[in-house]
């Protein structure tokens, strides 16, 4: 007969049980998200969102291009700043 073969499965049971509740919390960290897309219903975005491209693609129910949104945050970051420097 094997001895100690009772200290691996607690300890297996032990691993299992971190990993589950691990799991658990990122499931609901993206849970809203994911139900957001497997509903199928398009994203309801104000009028008023900051810039129309991004609400209009959201309003199709796509995401908008990441290239485009960087270069819209980069020409807004350079005005911005231009427009600091005219305050100082």
């Amino acid at each position: 007969m094997r001895k100690g073969g009772g200290f691996g499965m607690v300890l297996l049971v032990v691993v299992m049980a971190i990993v589950l509740v691990l799991v658990a919390k990122q499931w609901k960290a993206v849970a809203p998200t994911a139900m957001q897309l497997d509903d199928g219903t398009p994203m309801v975005v104000p009028e008023t969102h900051g810039e129309d491209g991004a609400g209009q693609a959201l309003q199709r129910g796509g995401l908008p291009d990441l290239n485009q949104m960087r270069q819209a945050t980069g020409q807004h970051a350079q005005q911005v700043q231009e427009t600091l420097e005219e305050v100082e």
